[in-house]
């Protein structure tokens, strides 16, 4: 029982840390969200499987034991062995309350497996959704910084064509200006 109680505890954890482990190799950097996403949600597949693999395991171990009880009882029955009779019920009772124990805290831990991967899954995905949500919003303010750049550079041109044209045309009258000066003369 309390074996079952442990595994469903470590399960938890493993399910809680798998969400929230942020580094596990180099090669993270070179993952995409959606790998990580998919990375994750195999994991949590992985330990609720090997959670109710425990479990089951669990409640097969109680079982045999109930089976074994009532192969006991029914050869101290056939023997007529009232001592190893009593002994045997006795056993069997306890074997039974072990088993319907072992059933009741299997589902429940079934239930909190279950129950905490859905949590898990539940906030992987809003995790990814956040980041997707993120990565649309820099997309937005990269795309509004360049236009705002361009904006400034299409501005800046202009400003220089205009002073440009200024100068040019400023030369030209000064130099028509003297021309005229030699001519005049």
């Amino acid at each position: 029982m309390k074996t079952l109680l442990l595994i469903a505890a470590v399960a938890s954890i493993s399910l809680a840390t798998s969400c929230n482990n942020t580094k596990n190799n180099d090669t993270d950097s070179e993952m995409t969200a959606g790998q990580k996403l998919d990375q994750t949600l195999e994991t949590l597949e992985e330990n609720q499987d090997h959670a109710k693999a425990v479990l089951k395991e669990e409640l097969a171990k109680a079982e045999d034991r109930v089976n074994k009880a009532k192969a006991n009882l029914d050869e101290a029955v056939r023997k007529g062995d009232k001592r190893a009779e009593e002994d045997a019920r006795e056993a069997l009772d306890e074997a039974n309350t072990f088993w319907d124990k072992t059933k009741a805290t299997a589902r429940e831990a079934g239930l909190k497996i279950e129950e905490g991967t859905n949590n898990a899954i539940d906030a992987t995905k809003d995790a990814a959704k956040s980041t997707g949500n993120a990565l649309d919003r820099a997309y937005d303010k990269t795309v509004d910084a360049t236009k705002d750049a361009a904006d400034a550079t299409g501005k800046a041109i202009d400003n220089a064509v205009e002073k440009t044209g200024e100068k040019a045309n400023k030369v030209a009258d000064d130099a028509e200006k003297k021309l005229n000066d030699l001519k005049n003369r």
